[in-house]
């Protein structure tokens, strides 16, 4: 479906097709005639499928009907990077009409977001809702509320802030909410109190909801640990040259990561969650500009950035749980591109990695490197490792106590200790001294007698 044939204003569809666009996308084709008629949506889709343009574009049509000034349209977003790409899209959208577009984030000056409320607006929840409490915002104007990236909002602990902002919208025309996965008790019992009958829209790849890009290969070798994690690294990195992010758990690994990649002369970009907006947006554009091909960060960077052209997907560390490992290799591969997700397994992941095919339903090619890193231990192999590790163990020190008794051992007879036998051990006996003392005395006399 062409975007031509929705209802759409004049200088949209001028927009629209200035940056490109044609065709719609499956989730814009079944969210954008449903909003147009103004039925709230609960949309539950994959990053990369056009979720923005699909709530933008009714939310652009209907501004347009009329102008008033103050906040029309409020779009939460879970983080500020997030916000000002959508914020970035929404300008995109609005050129040659009326219609104002700006961000409430933290990091950014509070008295130009307080000046001008624009028509769009795109927040982070903890800064909205702090001008809300002061008293700082009118929300009465709201006539949509679009709550964005829902499930990554309540495992961030956004949920309490997020109601507070619903309810303060109490005039809303329209809620739309979309999640990358409408799966788990939380998430429907929050769209429960927010929507309002809605029209639900589920692209997924099986019953998880998520899905990997098609043209997406997933590789995995096999480290020992760390050390040998930054060999394998840098080793792909020279030898696989393309714009690559490389997940960590946390940002104290961060610095590990760039140590190792500083050594062998890469330069990189790193981006984590306590970086304050300035630092954010310059290692961003450092890597979208291509002044580095590597970008160090944690799963920050996993959903919601518009990082274009990405070829290799590194997990130096494993991603705690499937989910974020669908987003994190959702980073390449992207609008029918070919990428690369490759993982760096430690002995204890096995089993990880394991469930992560069981999860997408897809194969990972297991490799080694010579000289590098040693081919994956097969079962059998890694019983006996297993086995032969606790063996040892046990023996360490002889028996050491962590030996078992075999049946064949023979049982020592148990002699049960009183404490009435212990009591005294140790200690002089002075009855048995006097009873001896006495003997000897009795004998003394016996003998001056017979003299």
């Amino acid at each position: 479906m062409q975007f031509e044939e929705f209802p759409l204003p004049d200088f949209l569809q001028d927009d629209i097709l200035y940056k490109g666009w044609e065709n719609a996308t499956p989730i814009q084709q079944l969210v954008i005639p449903k909003a147009l008629e103004g039925a709230d949506i609960l949309g539950g889709a994959p990053t990369g499928t056009g979720k923005s343009a699909a709530f933008l574009i009714p939310i652009i049509s209907r501004l347009a009907l009329t102008h008033k000034n103050g906040i029309r349209a409020l779009i939460l977003e879970p983080s500020r990077e997030l916000a000002l790409q959508v914020t970035k899209e929404a300008k995109d959208l609005t050129e040659g009409s009326d219609i104002t577009c700006g961000s409430i984030i933290g990091g950014a000056g509070r008295e130009d977001q307080l000046a001008d409320p624009r028509n769009i607006t795109v927040a982070t929840p903890g800064r909205m809702l702090e001008y809300l409490k002061k008293g700082d915002l009118d929300t009465d104007p709201v006539e949509i509320l679009v709550i964005d990236e829902a499930d990554r909002m309540l495992d961030m602990g956004f949920r309490d802030d997020v109601a507070a902002i619903v309810r303060s919208c109490q005039k809303r025309f329209q809620t739309m909410l979309f999640s990358a996965t409408l799966e788990g008790a939380g998430i429907r019992e929050f769209a429960d109190t927010v929507l309002n009958t809605p029209f639900e829209v589920r692209l997924s790849g099986g019953d998880n909801g998520e899905k990997l890009p098609e043209r997406l290969q997933l590789r995995a070798y096999y480290a020992a640990g760390d050390n040998q994690k930054s060999a394998i690294l840098v080793h792909l990195l020279t030898t696989m040259r393309g714009r690559s992010i490389v997940f960590v758990k946390t940002r104290d690994r961060i610095g590990r990561v760039v140590s190792a990649l500083k050594r062998n002369r890469f330069a990189c970009a790193t981006l984590e969650g306590d970086m304050n907006q300035s630092e954010r947006e310059a290692a961003l554009k450092r890597f979208r500009d291509g002044q580095c091909d590597i970008l160090v960060a944690t799963d920050v960077a996993a959903r919601g950035l518009d990082l274009p052209d990405v070829r290799y997907v590194f997990n130096y560390d494993m991603a705690g749980n499937a989910a974020v490992f669908t987003h994190r290799a959702g980073r390449t591969a992207r609008a029918n591109a070919e990428g690369t997700c490759i993982m760096l397994v430690t002995a204890d992941q096995l089993k990880m990695l394991e469930s992560l095919e069981r999860y997408t339903g897809r194969k990972v090619e297991r490799r080694q490197i010579r000289n590098i890193c040693a081919a994956f231990p097969d079962e059998e192999s890694l019983k006996f490792h297993q086995s032969e590790k606790k063996r040892k163990r046990a023996s360490s020190s002889g028996n050491g106590g962590f030996d078992r008794r075999t049946k064949d051992d023979e049982k020592k007879p148990h002699v049960k200790k009183r404490h009435r036998d212990l009591k005294n051990k140790g200690k002089p006996d002075f009855a048995l001294k006097r009873q001896k003392k006495a003997l000897r005395a009795v004998s003394k006399n016996e003998q001056i007698a017979t003299n």
